[in-house]
């Protein structure tokens, strides 16, 4: 496939993403408006969509495939960066919430399961991504043979078991955390 196809289809893509992008920019522009959470979840999204229109100018020029793949990586590491820092925070700001509601006598607001396993997809979702990425590289650097296609596959497959464990002792964490109305906290209270 030529250079100029896969640029058509990065611009293409980027021009789909201003769904993402534009309320993103919003949100940025917003500054203290906005929580900081969403603020930097909008980074993320404005890091990816970024790298998309950085990969359709790159696609253009007579670059190597590595330069490519090495922006595409970056671009990705930092946006899923990002989007782990967002969910961090994100976190931090429900709990503050749960204990001001706490303090007020209003009990805490339940959080439902389904959340727990957007969570648990949103935080697995970005291990997939960097998975793929990683099997490409080691695809495209060499020639394809059964060994290299084996160390790709193991690649990818380690790759996704560190994002599943980190997923699964942040759900748990999360989980622990979780007081419901009318219970009484089991961990120390914390100023």
């Amino acid at each position: 496939m030529s250079h100029a196809v896969l640029a058509l289809a990065a611009a293409v893509s980027c021009v789909g993403g201003c769904v993402w992008s534009l309320p993103a920019v919003a949100d940025i522009r917003a500054r203290d408006d906005r929580p900081l959470s969403r603020r930097i979840a909008a980074a993320g999204c404005l890091t990816g969509w970024g790298t998309v229109a950085l990969l359709a100018a790159l696609l253009l020029t007579p670059v190597s495939w590595s330069v490519i793949g090495v922006v595409a990586a970056t671009g990705a590491a930092t946006a899923t960066a990002l989007a782990a820092r967002s969910r961090v925070h994100r976190a931090r700001e429900l709990r503050a919430t749960e204990k001001h509601w706490a303090a007020w006598g209003y009990g805490t607001p339940l959080r439902s399961t389904s959340s727990r396993c957007r969570t648990f997809l949103v935080w697995l979702l970005p291990g997939l991504i960097v998975a793929t990425v990683v099997a490409a590289a080691v695809l495209w650097t060499g020639q394809t043979n059964p060994g290299r296609t084996i160390a790709a596959a193991l690649m990818a497959a380690a790759v996704v078991s560190m994002f599943l464990v980190i997923v699964i002792a942040i759900v748990g964490a999360a989980r622990g955390h979780t007081v419901r109305r009318g219970e009484a906290p089991t961990g120390p209270i914390r100023p």
